[in-house]
């Protein structure tokens, strides 16, 4: 038994079939989808032509007969001059039609003329004449591709329930006047290309179906022949997470279920009329939005399918120009019949509700409605409750003007706690006021009336807080921390397994779930937006202590530069992403300033992206506050000792530092302790080097550069010294040694540097002192090397990798305040980044 044909419907809008070129297009569209289902075409008027009718029809009955026959005329012309330029071979008949068409539409202007009336029924017949007239266009170009088609107008079958201006259709599944009128072209294979917009009264006259006609006519016929998927081409490439005029960023949605999209488009959004879904909501018939000028793009499929997604909104839109109305008194608590009283009389004036809201205690009715029905509705309130007015049981009857709605919607919200919370957070972060709030039991749109000058930041607030701008991960992860590592070198792999070690106490503290969603080294990086699974992690850890790159692993992604990971990475809909920077690299700062432009905050233990170029330092600053992203780099000063954030502190209490000095290299530290018990500094060297306390080349300790770098970023941060500070060096070695391999560097020491060195350390015994690397930052000098300094000083007591740092301010002046602990080493250094990325789990829990 052979299988039943695909049956696909297919919608054109006016913009698509706008002149020849764009019918040309469209009849490619539709004879490529004819080659492996049967099509019905449906298409509207040719863009401009439905309300140059309606000027027309408007023209006659204001007695303006030369106007109204004269647009006819250019219609006439235009329609004409498209078939020419369609060159489809059948111009004599098709011209002969489009002439009829015409002819009858300008008898019809003539008439209105004559009575000096439109009735709806001229109306409607005249408005159907621009569909009418663009299908035998669109049939024409079919046919002159080589594929079997014909002109059909609806309102010779497709039956409503005729009320003009407005009609409904009444057509069920099967219905004998579609089949007779589509079957037997179907059965032959031609594309029968049917006019949208328009039907037939019970009298047999013409009627039009109103807002969305055309896309109703389409989802009528789809559901009248069973058809398998209708498509409506349209000019954007589906429907998108919000306007893309407000979010420039917005999405277009993959997939909506029928009653989301019902919502979408009640509140404003671009998408299937709330009707036109009815016809094929219950025998679930997909529905699918695509562009007619980029028939490429898959486009948004509408279907009776469930998808909550990684978060639950699905989209944001809004409506504009409202008003709120307000009925309020205490007489109105428990009385039964209030708000039929007051739907009855909007009701009696045509007036639509577009939301409402009551108290519990039903002393105050909050309603929504269009801002030109906002006086009537005031007028038509008073009157049905002058009496309650006159009485005291109504206190007061208000109206709120210059008001928007902003909806957010999505299945997904169903009994998903700390929804309100969450758009109630980011509009309160914009200093939005909520002045009316709405939400049903299915908890399928939470609606916000605001000040209408507010919506568009509203809109832009709410889809950045559920992220709508990503990717969809399919999966809800509302107390995600997901990590992004930048080198998965030793510091790296530590901060993994100390992530993995503290992961219940971040739960416990912060109620976030932390989870490395990426990790990259220099050649690629490995990533999954729901966390790479431990034993992904445990191979990237023992291909890299192995010596090899993530890229010899399965599922890496090349990579160039690092900011290209976090563009590919924050494409998704992760769950407040931290940048994590533990390299060397010099190349950062980009990575920086776009993972600060896409909502992530960013940890650095990598000193040059801060210690370079003072405009770039102030340059992340300032991305970082635009942006509302948080930038921590204890790690880049004292490793894990909590320099910065104490520094933080002193600042954010209002005191001012007049200087920073102390010992900020753990490695410099241990090598002098070494010194001191009398080993070469080559010997020393070597033992931190084994110890893993050095720079992945020791020389950037040895010759004080990495010290320096420390030095610039703790003067910076404390504004002592800034752009133009003088910055003196002084190393143990010379910085031409970078570059030579361990074995190399330790014979140069032993040659060139072991002798003079040691003498410096006697030297330094027998004046009673203590060699000591040290950094100095006071307003507008910083100065780092090798010094001397007392037995009795603090710097004297330092041991092994241990730093000091001591803050001299104004409040610490006659004794200032010293932080001191360990500061070299790959454990003590994830410690701090660790430490940083707590603090930033602090604040955006």
């Amino acid at each position: 038994m052979s299988s039943r044909p695909r049956l696909e419907v297919h919608k054109f809008g006016g913009t698509s079939v706008g002149d020849a070129a764009r019918i040309a297009d469209v009849a490619a569209i539709l004879d490529e989808a004819a080659g492996s289902a049967r099509i019905v075409a449906i298409a509207s008027a040719m863009s401009g032509v439905t309300d140059a009718l309606v000027e027309a029809a408007a023209r006659a009955a204001a007695g303006l007969g030369e106007e109204a026959l004269g647009a006819v005329d250019d219609l006439r012309r235009r329609h004409l001059d498209t078939l020419r330029a369609l060159g489809t071979g059948d111009d004599v008949e098709v011209a002969a039609e489009i002439e009829r068409l015409v002819r009858e539409a300008g008898d019809l202007l003539r008439a209105v003329l004559h009575l000096g009336e439109l009735t709806g029924r001229s109306r409607d017949r005249l408005l159907a004449a621009g569909e009418k007239l663009s299908v035998r266009l669109l049939a024409a170009a079919l046919r002159a591709r080589g594929r079997a088609a014909a002109a059909v107008d609806a309102d010779g079958f497709l039956q409503t329930d005729g009320r003009f201006g407005e009609a409904d259709p009444v057509v069920a599944a099967g219905d004998p006047a579609v089949l007779g009128a589509l079957g037997p072209l179907l059965e032959r294979d031609a594309v029968p290309v049917v006019t949208g917009y328009c039907g037939r009264a019970p009298d047999g006259a013409t009627v039009t179906l109103g807002r969305g006609g055309s896309d109703l006519s389409a989802t009528v016929l789809g559901a009248a022949l069973a058809a398998d998927e209708v498509t409506i081409w349209t000019d954007v490439d589906g429907v998108y997470s919000a306007d893309p005029r407000i979010v420039p960023d917005a999405r277009v949605l993959e997939h909506l279920h029928f009653r989301e999209a019902a919502e979408m488009s009640y509140y404003g959004a671009k998408v299937l009329h709330p009707r036109s879904m009815i016809p094929v909501a219950d025998p679930g018939i997909p529905v699918r939005i695509r562009n007619a000028f980029r028939p490429s793009a898959p486009g948004t499929r509408v279907d009776a399918r469930f998808s909550p997604g990684s978060l639950p909104v699905k989209a944001v839109t809004a409506v504009r120009r409202q008003a709120l109305v307000s009925v309020e008194g205490k007489g109105m608590s428990g009385v039964p019949g209030v708000a039929a009283r007051l739907f009855g009389a909007l009701a009696q004036h045509g007036i639509s509700v577009t939301m409402i809201s009551q108290s519990s205690s039903e002393s105050t009715i909050c309603l929504a409605v269009a801002a030109e029905d906002a006086a009537s509705a005031e007028t038509a309130l008073k009157r049905a409750f002058m009496t309650d007015l006159s009485r005291g049981a109504v206190e007061e009857i208000a109206v709120r003007r210059a008001v928007g709605l902003v909806a957010a919607v999505g299945l997904g919200m169903a009994h998903t706690p700390g929804i309100a919370a969450r758009l109630f957070g980011a509009l309160g972060r914009r200093r939005i006021n909520v002045v009316a709030i709405a939400q049903g039991s299915s908890e399928l749109n939470v609606s916000l009336a605001i000040a209408e000058g507010d919506v568009d930041a509203a809109v832009r607030a709410i889809h950045d807080e559920f992220g709508l701008h990503r990717i969809d991960t399919g999966e809800d992860s509302s107390t995600g921390l997901d990590l992004v590592l930048l080198g998965f070198g030793k510091i790296g792999r530590a901060l993994v397994r100390l992530v993995g070690e503290r992961e219940r106490h971040v739960v416990e503290r912060f109620g976030l779930e932390p989870r490395i969603v990426a990790i990259a080294d220099r050649s690629a990086f490995l990533f999954r937006p729901a966390g790479l699974t431990p034993s992904v992690i445990r191979d990237a850890a023992a291909a890299k202590e192995s010596g090899r790159g993530l890229g010899t692993l399965p599922g890496a992604v090349a990579l160039e530069r690092p900011a290209d990971l976090v563009r590919h990475v924050l494409q998704y809909r992760l769950r407040r992403p931290v940048l994590i920077d533990v390299t060397d690299a010099g190349g950062t700062v980009e990575a920086f300033l776009e993972a600060f432009g896409r909502r992530c905050d960013v940890v650095t233990a990598n000193k040059k992206p801060l210690a370079g170029d003072h405009a770039v330092f102030r340059a992340l600053l300032d991305r970082a506050a635009e942006s509302g992203r948080i930038l921590k780099a204890e790690a880049t000063v004292g490793a894990g000792l909590p320099v910065i954030d104490t520094l933080e502190m002193l600042l954010a209490t209002g005191d001012r530092p007049t200087s920073a000095e102390g010992c900020l290299s753990g490695t410099l530290g241990f090598v002098t302790s070494r010194l001191e018990d009398g080993a070469p500094l080559s010997e020393a060297v070597a033992e931190a080097i084994a110890a893993g306390y050095t720079e992945p080349d020791p020389v950037a300790d040895l010759s004080g550069a990495d010290v320096a770098r420390k030095a610039i970023i703790l003067g910076r941060f404390t504004g002592l010294a800034g752009a133009g500070a003088d910055v003196r060096l002084e190393g143990l070695v010379d910085p031409a040694l970078a570059g030579l391999d361990r074995d190399a560097l330790l014979a140069r020491l032993r040659d060139e540097y072991d002798r003079p060195i040691a003498e410096r350390v006697r030297s330094a015994a027998e004046d009673g002192g203590r060699l000591r690397y040290v950094a100095r930052v006071a307003a507008g000098t910083i100065e780092v090397g090798p010094r001397v300094v007392p037995v009795d000083s603090p710097l004297a007591t330092l041991r092994g990798t241990d730093n000091m740092i001591v803050f001299s301010s104004e409040r610490y002046r006659d004794r200032p305040l010293v932080v001191r602990g360990p500061g070299a080493g790959v454990e003590v250094t994830a410690m701090g980044v660790l430490g940083d990325v707590l603090r930033i789990a602090a604040e955006r829990r």
